[in-house]
Formats: C-alpha cells, sequence, structure tokens
C-alpha cells in the first residue's frame, strides 16, 4: 500500500473516505466500502484518508490500533493507498473550507467523499456533515453520508469498543470490530520462565505508544507467526507468583508448535478471556493451573473451528 504523508500530493482523481478509523470495526469498513463502490462506478482511486494521531481523544483514552496496525488492517480491505495527515497546529486552524481546499482538492484531487453522518472537520470541529454537503456542492465534490451501524441498540464506535475490551469482553468487541482485537510486535528473549515450568512461552515486545491492552488475566489466544495461526493461551500481566515485575507482559504458550521465535514478529489475536491473573503459593499451584487453562483452549478449539474464527475481514 502506497502511504501519503502531509507533504505529499496525489495527481489521480479520488475518491476519499475519512476519519481516524481507530481499530478499523464495521463501521469503517461499511465507509470504505461505500467509498471503494463509488470508486469503481466513476473510476476514481479509492484513498483512505486518516490521522498519523489524535491528540485530543489520546489523552482521554488508549488507541485500539497502532498506526501501523491501523493502516496493515485498511490494507487488508483492499486499499492501494492511504493518506496519513500531522495533526499539527497549522492543520488544527484550518476551517472546513481550507481543510476542502486543501487536503481534498490541492493535495489529493478529491471527487466523492464518503464520511459517517456524525462526520465533524475543520477548526473546533465548526463544520459537520450540512456544511462539506454545502461546499461540496460549491466546490464540486460529490458528498455521501453513511448511517451508523447498530449491533444490539448500540450505535457501534471506537469508544465503545474500547471500553468493551478494558472489561475483558474480547468475543463481544470483536464481533463489533469485524475481526479479533490483536497486539503485534516482535518476540524477544524471556527469562526461561515458562520453559522451566514445562510450558514454553514467547514474550511479545508490543509496540506500546498508548496502545489499548486487555485487562490483566489469562486468555485464548491465536498466535500469527509467518502467517500462520497456532492455537496459543496467552497471560497478561506482570506474573506475580514469580516475580514482581513493573512493566505488562504478554507471554504465549503456543499449543501447535515448539521453536525458537526470537526476533520474528507475531501477532496475538485474543478471542476469549480464561481467567484472572492469580498470585499462587508456588509453582506447582501455578504448574497445574496452567496445564488446566491449555486443557480449556484446546476444548474450545475443538468446538471452534479455526477457519470459523474471523481473525481478518
Amino acid at each position: 500500500m502506497k502511504i501519503l504523508k502531509s507533504f505529499d500530493t496525489f495527481k489521480h482523481s479520488t475518491a476519499v473516505t475519512i476519519g481516524m478509523f481507530d481499530g478499523v470495526h464495521i463501521g469503517h469498513r461499511k465507509l470504505i466500502e461505500e467509498m471503494i463502490n463509488q470508486s469503481e462506478e466513476l473510476k476514481l482511486t479509492p484513498l483512505v484518508y486518516t490521522f498519523s494521531f489524535h491528540p485530543l481523544k489520546e489523552r482521554k483514552r488508549a488507541l485500539i490500533t497502532t498506526l501501523n496496525e491501523k493502516l496493515f488492517l485498511i490494507e487488508k480491505l483492499g486499499i492501494d493507498v492511504c493518506y496519513v495527515a500531522n495533526l499539527d497546529n497549522k492543520f488544527m486552524k484550518l476551517s472546513p473550507l481550507e481543510f476542502i481546499e486543501k487536503e481534498l482538492i490541492e493535495r489529493l484531487n478529491t471527487k466523492v467523499v464518503v464520511v459517517g453522518e456524525n462526520f465533524r472537520f475543520g477548526y473546533k470541529k465548526s463544520g459537520d456533515i450540512n456544511t462539506l454537503i454545502t461546499l461540496g456542492n460549491q466546490l464540486k465534490i460529490k458528498v455521501i453520508a453513511v448511517k451508523p451501524i447498530t449491533v444490539d441498540g448500540y450505535v457501534v464506535s471506537s469508544s465503545l469498543i474500547h471500553d468493551i475490551i478494558k472489561e475483558g469482553s474480547l468475543d463481544k468487541a470483536n464481533k463489533l470490530l469485524g475481526h479479533t482485537f490483536f497486539v503485534q510486535g516482535v518476540v524477544e528473549k524471556g527469562k526461561g520462565l515458562g520453559k522451566h515450568l514445562g510450558f514454553p512461552t514467547i514474550n511479545l515486545k508490543f509496540e506500546n505508544h498508548n496502545k489499548l491492552l486487555p485487562p490483566n488475566g489469562i486468555y485464548i489466544t491465536l498466535t500469527e507467526i509467518n502467517n500462520e495461526l497456532f492455537r496459543s493461551v496467552t497471560n497478561v500481566g506482570f506474573n506475580p507468583t514469580v516475580e514482581d515485575q513493573k512493566r505488562i507482559h504478554i507471554e504465549s504458550h503456543i499449543i501447535d508448535k515448539e521453536g525458537n521465535f526470537y526476533e520474528q514478529f507475531a501477532r496475538v489475536h485474543f478471542i476469549k478471556k480464561i481467567r484472572e491473573e492469580i498470585k499462587f503459593d508456588n509453582l506447582k499451584a501455578l504448574r497445574l493451573q496452567v496445564a488446566k487453562d491449555i486443557e480449556i483452549t484446546k476444548a474450545f478449539f475443538q468446538e471452534h473451528n479455526l477457519d470459523s474464527i474471523k481473525v481478518y475481514f
């Protein structure tokens, strides 16, 4: 996928959808699919317009997807061009008209814009969907407003999914995402405690820039390495039985395969929470509980074929 930055321009005529797209959930997918449909109908280049960070939202909550994770998912939806805007002071002071003229027309040669009905833009969010439609008519840009998606009576949003993940309800969050929530990074060398217990683990050095993590606990997961998925049990937490760690660790025991995965890139896909993280009295009690966690995970995957789990779209 071609990534355009704030200093780039794009010569081809484009159909654009705009948003933070945190999590790239089913509501975002609806926007992107409509934008692709418009681009095919009008013979335009489909382009996703997103942001490197969000100075307001990031102060309030961690993000479901890092920028790299978000771009990966957007590419999975068939997008070949993505524009990543930098929300600096100059950008934040653009009026709605200046945003359309400078960002959409001059920079991206936009002919169609697809956004949600609650879309706000411009200085202090002074522009709404009606502003966009009015200015679009004046500047010969077609504007399409997409209704939000509701599931079980709730409007699907990144903030809603964020709160559900924080509660530990990963199965519910995954339903709203339309894919599994994951954390990605490079496998780093640990202290070998899992191997000592008889259950070797990989330790994920995850991208931690304001990245949302599930609550501490034990999870049924799928670990993806070299585009291959392996059944796994994952601990998120501080390993209180064996050491008093100050940094949260993500450690996964891969059920299907043994090997040295150090320095390899991996994604851990969270399926379902098994239990809370517990401090045991001794290593024997910990070993027995880990064995139970593995059996619970194996039983889950016996009931749920890997092909039935929607890891991606």
